[in-house]
């Protein structure tokens, strides 16, 4: 936490369970490529990882948005807003590579956007935001990193093959 962040109103508790909700999505689409898997349709697979890669890039792209918004905030400098329209410019380009590509670009996406908004960050933030980055980024880097798991065990699906 900085000085700065001292200054800036609690983190409501209601925000920080929207957040952890955001998780849902990437678990659903995980538990669906599962069932795909075992039961070996490969439609379902397909399916599933789009709908993981297609959050997963809206969800960098909102992380950037969040910049953004605590960048005019406090009148932040040029590069603040050079840096909240990065991950949206990463994001868009992911979802054209192969999935492998694909899933760790985005994994590496969310690994750089915390790198920013906990270590290199000098923007002022509510208390308990840097915290709950923290933990929810590690949480969707960690579903990344199944993802991974899961197209080494079970592949893309047909749609993607």
């Amino acid at each position: 936490m900085t000085v700065q962040d001292l200054h800036q109103p609690p983190l409501p508790e209601w925000a920080a369970r929207l957040t952890w909700s955001g998780v849902l999505p990437f678990v659903g689409a995980l538990a669906a490529w599962v069932y795909g898997g075992v039961s070996n349709d490969a439609w379902l697979m397909a399916v599933a990882l789009k709908a993981f890669l297609f959050y997963s890039a809206v969800i960098l792209s909102f992380l950037g948005g969040i910049r953004w918004g605590r960048a005019m905030s406090c009148g932040g400098p040029g590069p603040a807003y050079v840096l909240a329209v990065l991950p949206s410019l990463w994001a868009f380009p992911a979802l054209f590579l192969p999935p492998l590509y694909a899933l760790i670009a985005l994994g590496l996406g969310f690994t750089l956007a915390l790198w920013f908004d906990t270590r290199a960050d000098t923007l002022p933030a509510t208390p308990g935001f840097r915290r709950l980055r923290m933990a929810i980024s590690t949480a969707v880097i960690a579903s990344h990193g199944v993802a991974l798991l899961l197209l080494g065990r079970f592949g893309a699906g047909s749609l993607l093959a």
